[in-house]
């Protein structure tokens, strides 16, 4: 997963009806494979495979939250209490634990982490961001405190990090307790903390490096604006967007309200490159295609959950190549690309929900019947070349090496064989709260009720 894909998927929750992703695998000999199991029938589970090792945690998975790879070290965050676990991604070993400064007492939560330049930067619910020396974990530095509620990734351009803080409303006339509102992007130096501007804003969505800015929107979501990562002031703005992924010179963004589009904007200007009819909303008002760049970024993909319609574009030009329509598509998802695009469906709502309420299946060890499926389509012409029922997909599809397509379900990941789609092994555990199955160095990562596993992928 590329770092614009990690950024726009930040705080996502799987809430809808069901979950689409689409990765792309390098070219190869693709064959039809005859979808298994009836509409009634119980879906066989492979064989489980078993973890190389584990990294275990007091009071298990359950303070968990996010799992992130930065070279050959795994970064964990835990709420009970506040801690960053950096961990050889090889070995499983601890590398360091360091404790983050939180603020505000009882608002136990850390949003993800970033790491640049031989620094961990991670920001903590009571409103402080933090950094510690990647090397050995020592704190660096906490910033005073910007605000509160969950905060978003810092997102590091340059000689500054910048993150999303939200802002505390008056207490009401009866006295009522204090509430947060989206509201603040904070610039801070990375060598001090220290606070040089503050804008209004209402979420990040991307840094812009190679730009020198950063893409958020501005508060209330009215529009996007690009920010001077140096001194927050604003280079250009956009009306509002449902959805935006960055490309090297170029932003791709689908129209919110009524604009039923895909436009590509040059990122130094904001000036409109070309613009092209968007996959239909399921309703005048609702909300756009989600959309996704292909890691060579020559395609952009776009899904809309309501109608199932995935369309395909030449990401220089806008020119559609082609489309298709998949039972309740959300979310794509690009991997490194060539031939194939891979799809993960949902048919009930039930999988979702219980990711959301922390409800755990109790059939989740045994055959299941089929709520969704797996699929594999030409990237070329959007040709269906196989396609897996499954059981309901909860999250988006990853690749491992181009050889397996991994996808979450509830409490459990599986791994589909990219070429057939035939089921290969399983893993018991979850993705984490990014929910896309994390893969690195040819392994996947999950959450289990001991810590955390590192699969063979």
């Amino acid at each position: 997963m590329n770092a614009q894909g990690h950024a726009r998927r930040q705080g996502r929750h799987v809430s809808r009806r069901a979950v689409l992703g689409a990765g792309v695998v390098g070219a190869g000999a693709f064959v039809a494979w005859k979808v298994f199991g009836g509409e009634e029938e119980a879906i066989p589970a492979p064989p489980e495979r078993q973890a190389t090792w584990t990294y275990a945690m007091d009071g298990a998975a359950t303070g968990v939250t996010w799992l992130s790879i930065s070279g050959t070290s795994l970064y964990v965050t835990s709420d009970g209490p506040l801690y960053v676990h950096a961990v050889n991604a090889g070995s499983g070993r601890e590398r360091w634990v360091a404790e983050v400064t939180g603020g505000k007492q009882g608002e136990a939560a850390l949003g993800p982490v970033t790491v640049a330049e031989g620094t961990v930067y991670v920001a903590a619910r009571g409103g402080h961001v933090n950094a510690f020396a990647d090397d050995d974990g020592s704190r660096r530095w906490a910033s005073e405190p910007l605000g509160g509620g969950y905060p978003a990734a810092p997102v590091v351009i340059g000689s500054t990090v910048c993150v999303l803080m939200k802002t505390e409303k008056s207490a009401d006339e009866a006295g009522g307790t204090r509430t947060l509102i989206e509201g603040v992007l904070c610039g801070l130096a990375t060598d001090t903390g220290r606070v040089t501007w503050r804008a209004e804003g209402n979420r990040v969505l991307l840094g812009d490096r190679s730009h020198g800015q950063l893409i958020a929107e501005s508060r209330g979501g009215e529009g996007l604006v690009a920010l001077d990562a140096d001194s927050g002031d604003e280079r250009w703005s956009l009306p509002k967007q449902d959805s935006v992924v960055l490309g090297t010179k170029l932003l791709y963004a689908t129209g919110a309200g009524k604009a039923n589009e895909l436009a590509a904007y040059d990122l130094s200007t904001g000036e409109r490159r070309w613009k092209s009819p968007a996959p239909p909303k399921e309703s005048a008002e609702g909300i756009g295609a989600q959309i996704t760049l292909s890691a060579d970024g020559r395609t952009v993909y776009a899904c809309e959950s309501g109608t199932g319609a995935v369309y395909s574009y030449d990401a220089a030009t806008g020119d559609r190549r082609w489309r298709a329509t998949v039972d309740s598509t959300m979310a794509p998802e690009a991997a490194p690309g060539g031939s194939a695009v891979f799809l993960a469906t949902s048919d009930s709502c039930r999988a979702a929900q219980s990711i959301d309420s922390g409800f755990q299946n109790p059939f989740a060890d045994g055959a299941k019947k089929a709520d969704g499926y797996v699929t594999a389509r030409a990237a070329s012409d959007g040709k269906q070349l196989w396609r897996t029922k499954s059981n309901s997909c909860t999250s988006a599809p990853a690749l491992a090496e181009g050889q397996s397509v991994l996808v979450a379900h509830t409490s459990e990941l599986w791994a589909y064989d990219a070429r057939t789609g035939a089921a290969r092994w399983r893993v018991k555990g979850e993705p984490g709260a990014d929910r896309v199955p994390l893969v690195a160095g040819n392994r996947l990562y999950v959450l289990t009720d001991a810590g955390v596993d590192a699969v063979p992928a």
